[in-house]
Protein backbone atom coordinates (compact mmCIF):
# COMPACT_ATOMS: atom_id res chain seq x y z
CA UNK A 1 0.00 0.00 0.00
CA UNK A 2 2.67 2.40 -0.92
CA UNK A 3 0.70 5.08 -2.34
CA UNK A 4 -1.86 5.60 0.25
CA UNK A 5 0.60 5.74 2.84
CA UNK A 6 1.88 8.87 1.05
CA UNK A 7 -1.76 10.71 1.24
CA UNK A 8 -2.07 13.08 4.59
CA UNK A 9 -5.25 13.40 5.97
CA UNK A 10 -5.33 17.16 5.07
CA UNK A 11 -4.99 15.98 1.41
CA UNK A 12 -8.04 12.87 2.15
CA UNK A 13 -10.41 15.89 3.32
CA UNK A 14 -9.02 18.27 0.14
CA UNK A 15 -10.36 15.32 -2.36
CA UNK A 16 -13.56 15.03 -0.06
CA UNK A 17 -14.36 18.67 -0.65
CA UNK A 18 -13.28 18.57 -3.99
CA UNK A 19 -15.67 15.41 -4.69
CA UNK A 20 -18.53 16.53 -2.64
CA UNK A 21 -18.34 20.27 -4.59
CA UNK A 22 -18.26 18.53 -7.90
CA UNK A 23 -21.49 16.16 -7.07
CA UNK A 24 -23.49 19.16 -6.23
CA UNK A 25 -22.95 20.53 -9.20
CA UNK A 26 -23.56 17.92 -11.31
CA UNK A 27 -26.62 16.94 -9.09
CA UNK A 28 -27.62 21.14 -8.96
CA UNK A 29 -27.10 22.77 -12.40
CA UNK A 30 -30.48 21.23 -13.53
CA UNK A 31 -32.51 22.79 -11.23
CA UNK A 32 -31.40 26.47 -11.73
CA UNK A 33 -33.70 28.00 -14.39
CA UNK A 34 -30.86 29.98 -16.20
CA UNK A 35 -28.55 27.34 -16.56
CA UNK A 36 -31.29 24.81 -17.80
CA UNK A 37 -29.91 24.78 -21.63
CA UNK A 38 -26.17 25.05 -20.44
CA UNK A 39 -26.69 21.75 -18.02
CA UNK A 40 -24.81 19.67 -20.04
CA UNK A 41 -22.10 21.50 -20.54
CA UNK A 42 -21.86 22.55 -17.47
CA UNK A 43 -21.68 18.76 -16.54
CA UNK A 44 -19.12 17.85 -18.71
CA UNK A 45 -17.17 20.70 -18.01
CA UNK A 46 -17.03 19.74 -14.41
CA UNK A 47 -16.48 16.01 -14.82
CA UNK A 48 -13.49 16.49 -17.02
CA UNK A 49 -12.19 19.39 -14.02
CA UNK A 50 -12.63 17.01 -11.57
CA UNK A 51 -10.74 14.08 -13.93
CA UNK A 52 -8.20 16.30 -14.70
CA UNK A 53 -7.67 17.19 -10.94
CA UNK A 54 -7.92 13.19 -9.45
CA UNK A 55 -4.99 12.53 -12.29
CA UNK A 56 -3.02 15.72 -11.12
CA UNK A 57 -3.03 14.44 -7.89
CA UNK A 58 -1.82 11.81 -9.00
CA UNK A 59 1.23 12.28 -10.86
CA UNK A 60 2.12 14.61 -8.27
CA UNK A 61 2.27 12.00 -5.10
CA UNK A 62 3.97 9.71 -8.05
CA UNK A 63 7.07 12.94 -9.09
CA UNK A 64 7.33 14.19 -5.97
CA UNK A 65 6.88 12.01 -3.12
Amino acid sequence: MGFLDTITPAETEAGRALGLATMAVLMGVGFIPPLRSYAQRIRVAMAAFYVLCVLGFVVYCALFR
